[in-house]
């Protein structure tokens, strides 16, 4: 009996997985109190300066990459949906897809985990290299369809 493809799912959970950084950043402005944050003009440039006067260099930072990992996920995501509608479109195994897209989670929780937690420059190409594992998943699954795409 062939295994359930379950790829599909990677979808919403990926989208889910990039609201972790998201709230984080916000409860970092936040600091407990709503009056900290502007859901009016969350990224004015003024509401920005007012938190970074406010908070250490550290904390600062920390929101700083928080945020970035925010981003980051949203800037892939496309990558992530075509990678899924092409290799389902392709009929590649399920056993595979299901395998590839739980490997490109796993290594986007990592990714998303250091990128917070790791402020020194020189461990930061660890977030580099786990973010290049996590893309070629995508990549390769783009390249088994294309070659059975190609014939």
């Amino acid at each position: 009996m062939a295994p359930t493809n379950y790829s599909v799912y990677s979808i919403p959970i990926y989208f889910i997985m990039n609201f972790i950084p998201h709230t984080y950043s916000t409860l970092i402005f936040a600091d407990g109190s709503a009056k900290n944050w502007d859901n009016a003009n969350p990224k004015s440039t003024a509401v920005r300066e007012r938190f970074q006067k406010r908070v250490s260099a550290a904390t600062y930072t920390r929101w700083e990459r928080a945020r970035a990992a925010h981003n980051n996920g949203i800037e892939n995501f496309p990558l992530l949906i075509a990678a899924v509608i092409l290799g389902n479109m392709a009929k590649l195994d399920a056993g595979m897809m299901n395998w590839t897209f739980g490997t490109f989670l796993l290594f986007r929780a990592i990714f998303i985990t250091v990128y917070i937690e790791i402020s020194d420059r020189r461990l930061s190409f660890f977030r580099t290299l786990v973010f290049n594992i996590s893309i070629l998943q995508c990549l390769w699954i783009i390249l088994k369809a294309g070659n059975v795409y190609a014939g």
